[in-house]
């Protein structure tokens, strides 16, 4: 048995709230330890987007929408 296959059969054994904590431990070290860098390393188009939306939100460049007419205007797109 692999050394990986030993380990999933020990964390099995932990309780759910350990298994999430080690989880995130281990989700994190892909990173810096920031959501931002992980979130960064799986869709970097997506955050400099996000990132541009953000800038142009807070100079007052663009102006904010609410979730139904984004629903709405996602919607209409399709």
């Amino acid at each position: 048995m692999s050394n990986l296959a030993k380990i999933e059969r020990q964390v099995m054994k932990l309780s759910p709230e350990e298994r999430e904590q080690l989880a995130l431990s281990a989700w994190e070290s892909l990173g810096d330890g920031s959501d931002a860098t992980i979130n960064e390393m799986l869709d970097p188009e997506g955050i400099e987007i996000a990132k541009l939306r953000d800038r142009g939100l807070s100079s007052g460049a663009v102006k904010p929408i609410g979730h139904s007419e984004f629903l709405r205007r996602i919607s209409a797109n399709k």
